[in-house]
């Protein structure tokens, strides 16, 4: 179910990047605009892993050396996502092996994303994701707010609604596997992540 401070936190961000929704428009949303405009960085790594994120932080010179580092868990162990500040500005990496779907990797920026907006004061200086779903079920509460707004970010509601009309008008009927498969097309998003984020907004014929 999608909160109104999370809603309202992606209108926000939308706003700041100059990129409100339109139904009318297909393709699915750009996320640099809405990186750009949180201050965030997002960097793709194969077989990510902390190791890996130490490794890529005093290579390129966002931390004078390991010891900066200390306090973070540097292992093999292979993460979904990883969200690091420096200073005022975030870095929010993304496991991009060969096995990862452009779409899985879309979500995974964008809860990442979600993290940075909603709980930047609450996080600390970095965050490690495992395992991230793509539902909104869970016991951590953070990690069911990043997917809501991941959801939100990246399915908008105005654009899911009118392509429920579109198909209900044409063909009398919005069967909710052919919306999420047509919308997850166009989207860039999983038929499972659609599926939902149909059944949050109660559209589409089971």
């Amino acid at each position: 179910m999608m909160t109104p401070h999370v809603a309202a936190a992606v209108a926000a961000l939308r706003d700041r990047c100059g990129a409100p929704t339109d139904p009318a428009r297909r393709g699915p949303v750009a996320l640099d605009r809405n990186f750009q405009a949180a201050n965030l960085l997002h960097v793709s790594l194969p077989e990510l892993s902390t190791a890996a994120v130490v490794r890529y932080l005093i290579a390129e010179r966002f931390v004078s050396g390991p010891h900066v580092l200390a306090e973070m868990p540097a292992t093999a162990d292979r993460i979904d996502g990883f969200l690091f500040w420096a200073g005022t500005d975030g870095l929010a990496f993304i496991n991009a092996d060969h096995e990862s779907p452009v779409a899985r990797r879309r979500y995974t920026a964008a809860h990442e994303l979600g993290h940075a907006i909603l709980h930047r004061e609450r996080m600390g200086r970095f965050r490690v994701d495992v395992k991230i779903t793509e539902d909104e079920e869970g016991d951590d509460h953070l990690e069911c707010e990043a997917n809501r707004f991941a959801a939100a970010l990246l399915m908008p509601a105005d654009v899911v609604a009118a392509r429920a009309d579109e198909l209900r008008r044409k063909h009398g009927c919005c069967p909710r596997g052919v919306l999420a498969y047509r919308l997850a097309a166009e989207l860039l998003v999983s038929r499972e992540a659609m599926r939902y984020r149909l059944a949050d907004l109660e559209l589409g014929d089971e």
